[in-house]
C-alpha cells in the first residue's frame, strides 16, 4: 500500500482526496484544523484517515508520524517552500497547485541532488492552462508552424442561472485571494512591445470577449505573461497575454473600489464605525447628509449608474456597525465579500478557460487561428468546478509519480509531455475537457 499525506482540507481538497481514494492501493491521511472539513473530504471512506491538527506548523512532525510515500500540499502558497524543503530532506516527492515562488525555486538544486520531485503549478490556473497550452504549441511546432501570438484567459464565476447578485461574482475560495488580485501588476507583449500595468491599472484596460454559446465577458490582464515566452517555448511570439474572465461591470467596480482605498493593508481604528462612516473616512468626506452626492463627485460617477448601485448593495453606505475593532480596509472588504458573495448549496459555479494561438506555417505560407475552450460547471449540491479543476490535477500528478511515470527530480511544473499528456487524458475521463477549433486566416 502507498501512504499519501494531504495537508489541508479546504475548498479544493474533497475532489483531490476522493480521486486518490479510487485507487485501491492508496491510503490517504488528511490533516486540517477543522474536524468538519475532514469529515466532508474523506466522506467515510475506509482508506481515508483524518487528523485534526495544524498542517502548516506541524508538517514536519506529521511527515515523521505518517511516513508518507508522497505529500500533496493544499495549504496556502506561503507554505510552499517550508513543505517542499521538509519533503526534500526526507526524500519524499510532493505535489501542489500553487505558482512556484522564488524561495521554492531556490530549492531546485537541492531537490535534484536528493533525487526528489517537487511538482508545482498543477491545479486549474496554474496547471490545466499550462498543460493544454503546451500540448497545442508542441503540435504546431511538430507540424512546422511558429507561434506569432498566444492569448489565454481563465475565470471562475457563477453560472448564468445562478448569477444572482449585482457584482456578477461569488466566492469559490477565500476572499483574501480575490482581494490580493485586485492590486496585482500585469505585464504582457503587444506587437513586440512590453505593456506594464501597475497596481490595479489592469482594470482600466479591459477587452470584451465572446465565448461561444455563452455570450460576452470582460477580460483583463492578470500577472506577468512574459516568462511564458520561454516556459512555453515560443520566444519568437510578438504577442502574449494571460487574463481573467468576469461578467460585464466587474472591472469598473474594482477600479472605483481601488480609488476609495478599499484594498489597502494599513491597520486603522474601526471601533464604533459604520460602513458609511468608514467609506466617508477613506474618502475624506462627511458621513452626514450629502455624503452620497459628495462620493459621486469624488469618484466621478452618478447615483443612477450600476457601479453606484453595486457599491451600495455591497453595504459600503450602510449604517450597520463594522464588527471589527481594529483592521485594514482589506479586512472590511473581506468581511463584506464573505457575507454577500456566497453560493447557495444548490448553485453552480462556472469555469471558463480559453486559449487562442495564431501560428504561421512558412512552408505553405498559411496562418491559422487555433482556439481551445474549456467550459466546466460545478455539480449542484456537490463539488464546485473550481474544486474539481483545482483539486483533481494534483491528485493525478501524485498518481503519476507513485506509478513511476514521472520521476524527474527538481522543482518542476507540468510542462513535459510525460506529465501533460496522461494528465489531460485523465481530466477528460473526469469530463474536464477542451473543445478545439481551427480557422485559416486570410493573408
Amino acid at each position: 500500500m502507498k501512504e499519501i499525506l494531504v495537508l489541508g482540507a479546504g475548498r479544493v481538497a474533497r475532489p483531490c482526496v476522493q480521486y486518490l481514494l479510487k485507487e485501491p492501493e492508496y491510503n490517504v491521511t488528511v490533516v486540517d484544523l477543522k474536524e468538519e472539513n475532514l469529515v466532508h473530504v474523506i466522506n467515510g471512506h475506509p482508506r481515508g484517515k483524518g487528523i485534526v491538527g495544524n498542517a502548516g506548523s506541524g508538517s514536519s512532525m506529521l511527515m515523521d508520524k505518517v511516513h508518507p510515500d508522497l505529500v500533496v500540499n493544499l495549504l496556502p502558497a506561503a507554505f510552499m517552500k517550508q513543505i517542499a524543503e521538509q519533503c526534500i530532506e526526507r526524500g519524499i516527492p510532493t505535489v501542489n497547485p500553487s505558482y512556484i515562488d522564488e524561495d521554492t525555486k531556490d530549492l531546485d538544486e537541492y531537490a535534484k541532488d536528493k533525487g526528489v520531485t517537487v511538482l508545482c503549478e498543477l491545479g486549474l490556473d496554474p496547471g490545466i492552462d499550462h498543460m493544454s497550452a503546451v500540448k497545442t504549441i508542441e503540435k504546431i511546432h511538430k507540424e512546422g508552424g511558429k507561434i506569432d501570438s498566444f492569448w489565454s484567459v481563465c475565470g471562475a464565476i457563477p453560472s448564468a442561472k445562478d448569477n444572482t447578485n449585482p457584482m456578477g461574482y461569488k466566492l469559490s475560495w477565500a476572499p483574501a485571494g480575490l482581494i490580493g488580485a485586485s492590486k496585482r501588476d500585469a505585464r504582457f507583449l503587444n506587437n513586440g512591445k512590453e505593456v506594464y500595468l501597475p497596481g490595479g491599472k489592469t482594470f482600466q484596460n479591459i477587452d470584451l470577449v465572446e465565448v461561444e454559446d455563452l455570450g460576452h465577458f470582460e477580460v483583463y490582464a492578470n500577472g506577468n505573461a512574459l516568462p511564458y515566452l520561454d516556459l512555453y517555448g515560443i520566444p519568437q511570439a510578438k504577442n502574449i497575454y494571460r487574463g481573467t474572465v468576469r461578467y460585464l461591470g466587474w472591472s469598473e467596480t474594482i477600479s472605483k473600489m481601488l480609488e476609495m482605498g478599499l484594498f489597502e493593508e494599513e491597520n486603522m481604528a474601526l471601533s464604533g464605525l459604520t460602513y458609511r462612516k468608514f467609506s466617508a473616512k477613506l474618502l475624506g468626506l462627511s458621513p452626514e447628509d450629502g455624503f452620497e452626492q459628495a462620493l459621486c463627485r469624488k469618484l466621478n460617477i452618478e447615483p443612477y449608474m450600476a457601479i453606484y448601485k453595486r457599491l451600495e448593495w455591497l453595504g459600503l453606505f450602510s449604517e450597520e456597525l463594522i464588527p471589527i475593532q481594529q483592521g485594514s480596509p482589506r479586512d472590511v472588504v473581506s468581511r463584506l465579500y464573505f457575507e454577500k458573495l456566497y453560493y447557495e448549496e444548490t448553485e453552480q459555479d462556472l469555469v471558463i478557460m480559453e486559449h487562442r494561438f495564431i501560428a504561421h506555417y512558412p512552408a505553405s505560407d498559411r496562418t491559422v487561428l487555433y482556439k481551445s475552450t474549456m467550459v466546466d460547471y460545478g455539480i449542484a449540491g456537490g463539488d464546485t468546478s473550481v474544486a474539481r479543476t483545482t483539486g483533481i490535477p494534483p491528485a493525478i500528478g501524485a498518481k503519476l509519480i507513485l506509478q513511476g511515470k514521472v520521476s524527474l527530480p527538481g522543482v518542476i511544473g507540468p510542462f513535459s509531455s510525460d506529465i501533460y499528456e496522461p494528465a489531460l487524458d485523465e481530466l477528460e475521463a473526469e469530463n474536464i475537457l477542451f473543445r478545439e477549433k481551427e480557422e485559416l486566416l486570410e493573408k
